[in-house]
């Protein structure tokens, strides 16, 4: 195949849409920040709690993953005092849309887990590590949440040449969304910690049309 010329004799494209995903309850911040940072359910908990009573989130205690529908003008100045406070963040750009993140059928007791606006004083703020991390991870979520959704283009191929047969897939991001935040996030907490999980990027393929002459293989 080295020296001969191949044809893509197939190519299929399908685009796939992955929406934000949802404000935190208790049990997935535990989830999360185990698999992030390592604390216990306990632990979480007990930073969390700490950080309600500083009143720079609200109550942890809870099973919801909503607001409730009267507090779309709150999630608005609680995301502008996130993004004005959080240097890594500020520069991130994308449409936002609060509504996602408001059901008031969805709440129950309590509404889900975010940042209060007293989140704008955070640089001025002496805070433990654990909380602080805690503290971002929440804030960053809201963010993830009320962006746009992730759009991509998923790309296969099938390549002939000299009778042997070769298969190609990968993707085009068409709109990075909410993952604008989510990978700033990571930029900058991979710089201080050893976060657990491993990001795997997709190959990237060039434009392939069926019937199209590749000179090498």
């Amino acid at each position: 195949c080295q020296t001969g010329q191949a044809l893509i004799t197939s190519v299929t494209k399908e685009t796939k849409t992955i929406a934000p995903p949802k404000l935190y309850d208790l049990t997935t911040l535990q989830r999360e920040v185990n698999r992030i940072f390592g604390f216990t359910a306990k632990q979480t908990l007990e930073y969390t709690q700490s950080l309600y009573e500083k009143k720079l989130c609200t109550y942890p205690r809870t099973d919801s993953q909503f607001l409730s529908e009267d507090m779309g003008a709150m999630v608005e100045k609680v995301r502008e005092a996130v993004v004005s406070s959080i240097s890594f963040i500020s520069k991130v750009k994308v449409q936002v849309d609060n509504k996602r993140v408001l059901n008031s059928k969805k709440v129950s007791d309590h509404h889900a887990i975010v940042p209060t606006v007293k989140i704008a004083d955070l640089e001025r703020m002496t805070l433990p590590e654990t909380e602080r991390n805690i503290l971002l991870l929440v804030a960053n979520r809201l963010l993830c949440a009320t962006g746009e959704s992730h759009i991509y283009e998923m790309v296969k191929a099938e390549i002939t040449c000299n009778e042997y047969h070769f298969y190609v897939s990968g993707k085009t991001v068409v709109q990075n969304g909410w993952k604008n935040f989510e990978e700033a996030w990571k930029q900058e907490f991979q710089a201080t910690k050893n976060e657990i999980e491993t990001v795997v990027e997709e190959m990237k393929v060039p434009e392939l049309k069926e019937g199209m002459i590749l000179d090498k293989v």
